[in-house]
């Protein structure tokens, strides 16, 4: 009996000081752990700042040396030189002695170890990288060490700082066996409290209780008459009380138990077979949740349970949460209606949309929710707002293409003369003649003011896109040796430009000339985003899309099914912020300074062409990463073909009749002076109305040079389709600013097969004209 007794109140101390001692014991080690990382880290972090501040010390004195030397202008004396260097060694080999344990190393050309502040020191570096690194594990001999290094690139010197990892880890280690003592002995000096305090206010009352409570199941209701006022006393009064009426009670219970099963099963009906999301929260856990809660997220009842409630909420909606979720204080009964993203177990991100109102359990505040999944709307949202933004997108650049277009004929007839009439002086201006570098430099700066009319025109979709068969490594290359490349890279002489082409690269369909000054936009952005110099790569492949088992990436858009041709422009520069990126293919929009680095027209040139080649484009950036521009081109399986050799004048020449129908008197003037040199007989006319008079009197021409618009009166489609009306199958070519309209392709489809854009060069129109003349049989349109 007494053997049993003696069980009894082990059982009763093991089961109440066994758990106060594992818990203690938890309490502990969780202390442990969370004090020793910030300890650790605290020492690690000392540490290591300690090598860098080592370092940059190294490299401050290196750099005071030089600005001296170069102060003085002796970097080209020998003697001095090399006396700054020794200096400089000495004064970086005096730092080590500052910092305990901290040592000095100065290596060469990334090979030869020239000092070192620990006499007789042998090590073979790695390969050090010339930008700032981080603390890196290495080896001297036998013994591992810590390191951090800095550059210095003009003596090519790598300043390493070190130290032994055996005095890194020494106080770390000691720093662990402190805590590890202390956190034990509270543990200790803990258990043994509680186990007397315990033994005192717990373990012999509680005798007691068992006696009387073991008396009351045998049928002996004997009170215990305990006179205490603490919680024992009071579970005395209690227990006494219980005896006196636990026979009346009893049915009064079993009614009280009958309701409440009865109301938990209304509960159950309501929560667990509702659509939504039910939950509550406490203290940032579940306290509770519904089987749509648990079906929604894919964790079972016991995971959620045991999981904080941020742990299911997307990092950068946990702030939200936390705020005006959790974060409720109890005179604070408001509800709320939020939406947030949410993890589920299989890792997939959704929008839930969530109504949560302050309540009380147990005593404390927590919060109900109702929450519904709205990826779905959010989804849908989403896409609407994408459709909206390139609806606004190409209004805008159709409101900017219809100012462009009313604009470019007349500034490209302007520019005719500053391209054309120089080509008929340098027919008469002997070689030699110093007045040919004059007239060719009024050439040269006509074209670049057509050039920029072509940006425009391209920019807003309506420039002229001829479609031949391309290969972009060909166009690469030749961008690679030009003479706006050279002048790049004499800019940015520490950018380097890597190429990798693909060997077997497919062709492509679209306009050489556009598409060379789209890859050249692209290396030039990039090397301008190098500030410190780097690298810019230029890659190329190919690359089937099978729709079936690719879908879009971050930053692509989603590709049909096909081969592309790919374009890769990537550097390791500045990077673009995020609010920039949404505006950078904008028409003007630009970071650099205008008229020093661009005319802001660069990135909307290569948005415009890329669309016109019926391709994708994608951006990746990460501010001080760098970019990478991908464009994806519709492969061809067509040859390209061998660029005819460049014909001599005397090929150009003729004596058919031409009639030039232009409103502006200049532009037809030059025509005339360039044909009528040529050997033709030229008519002209200032309008479609004189035209047709022209033929109407009996006239006769071999070919029209016909300009689309002309103020007032008809245009050059209604003169051309009249005139056919009385000579059928007449030829004619189009001189246009622009040729990418409806128009100007339904004159093409007339006749008028061959388009050449003004303002046009003697060789351009000649052999415009001479082909079109020569011409025989039906033909595909042309533009030239």
């Amino acid at each position: 009996m007494l053997k049993g007794k003696l069980a009894a109140k082990n059982r009763i101390v093991l089961s109440m000081i066994l758990p106060v001692f594992l818990v203690g014991l938890a309490i502990t080690v969780v202390s442990v752990y969370f004090w020793t990382k910030p300890v650790i880290s605290f020492i690690e972090n000392r540490t290591e700042a300690e090598l860098e501040l080592a370092s940059d010390l190294a490299l401050q004195a290196c750099s005071e040396r030089l600005n001296y030397l170069l102060n003085l202008r002796l970097e080209n004396n020998p003697e001095m030189v090399e006396s700054t260097r020794a200096g400089a060694i000495e004064e970086v080999l005096r730092i080590s002695g500052k910092l305990d344990h901290i040592h000095l190393l100065i290596v060469e050309n990334n090979k030869t170890v020239i000092a070192a502040s620990l006499p007789g020191l042998k090590w073979s570096p790695p390969t050090l990288a010339r930008h700032k690194s981080t603390i890196l594990s290495d080896a001297i001999g036998s013994q591992p060490i810590r390191m951090h290094y800095r550059y210095f690139p003009f003596w090519r010197w790598h300043v390493v700082s070190f130290i032994y990892e055996k005095d890194y880890m020494g106080p770390i280690s000691l720093a662990k066996r402190t805590v590890y003592v202390v956190s034990l002995s509270v543990l200790l000096l803990v258990t043994a409290t509680v186990f007397l305090l315990f033994d005192r206010m717990v373990s012999r009352p509680m005798k007691k209780i068992i006696k009387a409570a073991e008396g009351v199941a045998q049928g002996r209701y004997t009170k215990l008459r305990l006179r205490r006022q603490d919680e024992m006393g009071q579970v005395a009064q209690a227990f006494d009380s219980m005896v006196e009426s636990l026979e009346e009670d009893k049915n009064w219970i079993h009614a009280i138990m009958s309701k409440l099963k009865e109301s938990e099963e209304r509960y159950r009906l309501l929560t667990e077979n509702s659509l939504a999301n039910i939950m509550m929260v406490q203290d940032g856990r579940f306290t509770y949740a519904n089987r749509t809660t648990i079906a929604t997220t894919g964790y079972s009842a016991d995971e959620l349970y045991k999981m904080e409630v941020l742990d299911l909420v997307h990092p950068d909606d946990r702030n939200l949460v936390k705020e005006v979720i959790l974060g409720r204080v109890e005179d604070d009964w408001t509800a709320c209606r939020y939406e947030f993203r949410y993890l589920t177990k299989q890792g997939e991100t959704r929008w839930l949309e969530l109504l949560a109102v302050p309540t009380l359990y147990k005593g404390k505040t927590a919060t109900l929710g109702h929450a519904i999944d709205i990826t779905d709307r959010k989804v849908a949202m989403r896409e609407q707002r994408e459709l909206e933004e390139k609806l606004h997108h190409a209004q805008k650049f159709e409101a900017l293409g219809t100012i462009v277009g009313s604009v470019a004929h007349d500034l490209n007839n302007i520019l005719s003369g500053l391209v054309g009439y120089p080509d008929l002086l340098l027919l008469q201006i002997p070689e030699g003649n110093p007045m040919r570098r004059y007239i060719l430099n009024i050439q040269l700066s006509g074209q670049k003011a057509a050039a920029i009319v072509q940006d425009l025109l391209t920019m807003v979709r309506r420039g002229v896109v001829v479609q031949e068969v391309v290969n972009l490594n060909s166009i690469i290359s030749d961008c690679l040796g030009s003479p706006e490349f050279e002048k790049l890279k004499s800019f940015h002489p520490d950018v380097e430009v890597k190429i990798s082409l693909d060997s077997g690269l497919l062709n492509i369909s679209g306009s050489r000339i556009h598409l060379l000054k789209t890859v050249m936009n692209l290396i030039s952005n990039a090397a301008q985003a190098c500030l410190q110099g780097g690298i810019t790569r230029v890659e190329t492949e190919n690359r089937r899309i099978d729709a079936a088992s690719e879908g879009p990436k971050p930053g692509h858009e989603a590709l049909p099914q096909g081969e592309y041709v790919v374009l890769r422009v990537s550097d390791d520069g500045v990077g673009i912020a995020p609010e920039d990126q949404a505006r950078i293919f904008e028409p003007f929009y630009t970071k650099k300074v205008m008229g020093r680095s661009g005319t802001g027209l660069g990135m909307a040139v290569v948005w415009s062409t890329v669309q016109d080649h019926r391709g994708y484009i994608s951006v990746q950036s990460e501010e001080g990463k760098g970019t990478t521009f991908e464009l994806h081109f519709p492969a061809s399986r067509e040859n390209t073909l061998i660029k005819q050799n460049r014909l001599s004048m005397g090929s150009y020449r003729g004596s058919e009749t031409i009639l030039v129908v232009d409103d502006v008197k200049e532009q037809r003037e030059l025509a005339r002076d360039i044909l009528s040199r040529l050997g033709y007989a030229v008519a002209v006319a200032a309008s479609g109305e004189e035209a047709i008079e022209y033929f109407q009197r009996n006239g006769s021409a071999d070919l029209l040079v016909l300009d689309m618009i002309m103020d007032p009166g008809i245009d050059g489609l209604e003169t051309y389709r009249r005139i056919l009306a009385m000579k059928p199958g007449l030829k004619a070519i189009i001189a246009s600013g622009f040729s990418e309209t409806e128009r100007v392709r339904e004159t093409q489809r007339l006749g008028a097969r061959t388009c050449i854009v003004k303002p046009f060069t003697i060789e351009k129109l000649a052999a415009a004209v001479r082909e079109e003349l020569d011409r025989s049989g039906e033909h595909p349109t042309g533009t030239a």
